[in-house]
């Protein structure tokens, strides 16, 4: 039992009339004083009375275990009886309820569970807090309810298709580029413009649709894939969303089933390098980075996948181990530009994982050198790098940072991509 703001001030307003009443020995401050105190006296029994039926708050179902991925939500549906009105309060910031307000009698309680990060949340209560109808005391009552969620990590859903993948070999054909020239295959017809060569020109479509038209080929050009990787992240969360952009990323590469070259970096730290991999070892190599990160950050495989899945990925890993492939390169470079020459790829896709808030300088000038070379560059990102600070100023600050940064890449005709965008293509 506790006094509200309302009560705190009616105490001070008691204390000064029964100090005015010893003073002056007023009977009129008296029987105000005494009126404060009966009103204080209901309260105190209305909280007593609450106090007193609080065995029959109950909660179905009481015991719930959820698993999820980090980064969504679900919705739990509750039945909870109440025999006063009650509010809902003090609730972790993973979960909301709505509606928060139980009122007396049979109450359906809906609470969104929504887990920032991947590892183990738990509830043993909920708190429900009652107010005597006069708003001067308040007591609080624990709602059984004993939840378990376990928030898995973002790039799981990754992991199953890459192991979909590698098992089922499922990669394409040969990526092909479609240019616009005068080479041999017909792509579409368009209205003229001034300029277009006068060999173009389809004079039947002309005659038919009575204004110029003109025909345009394709000219086929195999494409190179490359991948660049910066590991660095804010926080854990934007740290878990950029492990799954990577490996969403050497997923969508590896579809080309074209050879591959990967750079895995930390600033200009190159962690890792690899040459013209064919898709299946570029996928192997990605999913054990990406297992392996969330081993050293305390879950066990056996925790994340089915028996047979965590077997599988142990298996990648050991053999990877075994043939150098994992081992870390940890080489300084002296500039941006020595990274990418490193990529030595014209007229590719080029697919950029990172928090571009904090390598900023090197991927605009990546969008520069890609876009010289006829390239198309591809940025995965998060969407909100701000989240694992703490500070409003701070993520203020490199919002702003982030807009530009977002700008300058839509301005050279580079493609964004973020967490959500990704989980929609696979």
């Amino acid at each position: 039992m506790r006094l509200t703001s309302r009560g705190f001030k009616l105490l001070l307003i008691q204390l000064l009339l029964v100090l005015f009443t010893v003073t002056y020995r007023d009977n009129l401050l008296l029987i105000a004083a005494l009126v404060t105190f009966s009103v204080t006296l209901f309260s105190i029994y209305m909280v007593i009375r609450a106090r007193i039926g609080a065995r029959e708050i109950v909660c179905e179902p009481k015991n719930v275990r959820v698993k999820m991925i980090a980064g969504g939500e679900k919705d739990l549906s509750l039945i909870i009886h109440a025999h006063v009105e009650l509010r809902l309060v003090n609730l972790p910031d993973w979960v909301r309820a709505s509606p928060e307000i139980l009122e007396r009698g049979v109450n359906e309680v809906r609470l969104t569970i929504s887990p920032r990060m991947g590892k183990i949340y738990k509830l043993d209560y909920l708190t429900a807090v009652f107010t005597d109808p006069l708003k001067i005391l308040c007591e609080d009552f624990r709602t059984p309810l004993w939840l378990e969620v376990t928030a898995y990590p973002r790039a799981l859903p990754l992991v199953m298709e890459a192991l979909r993948i590698i098992g089922g070999a499922g990669y394409g054909g040969e990526a092909i580029s479609v240019k616009k020239g005068r080479g041999m295959e017909y792509l579409w017809s368009r209205e003229y413009q001034v300029g277009d060569p006068l060999s173009l020109i389809d004079w039947k479509a002309s005659a038919r649709l009575e204004k110029l038209i003109v025909k345009e080929f394709s000219e086929e050009s195999y494409r190179a894939i490359g991948i660049i990787y910066d590991v660095r992240a804010i926080g854990p969360i934007t740290g878990d969303e950029v492990n799954a952009l990577f490996l969403s990323s050497v997923i969508s590469a590896a579809r080309y089933g074209l050879p591959i070259t990967m750079i895995l970096k930390d600033g200009l730290t190159l962690i890792s390098e690899y040459r013209s991999l064919d898709p299946d070892t570029a996928l192997r190599i990605a999913l054990s980075h990406s297992i392996k990160s969330y081993i050293v950050d305390g879950w066990d495989v056996y925790e994340l996948l089915e028996p047979k899945a965590a077997s599988q990925v142990l298996s990648i890993i050991r053999e990877l181990e075994a043939s150098g492939l994992l081992e870390a390169l940890n080489l300084k470079v002296n500039s941006i530009n020595e990274v990418i020459s490193r990529l030595a790829l014209r007229e590719g896709v080029v697919y950029y994982v990172g928090n571009i808030v904090l390598d900023s300088d090197f991927i605009l000038e990546l969008s520069r050198r890609v876009k010289a070379d006829n390239g198309e560059l591809i940025v995965l990102t998060p969407a909100k790098p701000w989240m694992d600070l703490d500070s409003l100023e701070k993520a203020y600050v490199m919002y702003l940072s982030y807009s530009k940064i977002l700008d300058a890449l839509q301005r050279a005709g580079s493609r964004v991509m973020f967490y959500g965008d990704v989980l929609k293509g696979h």
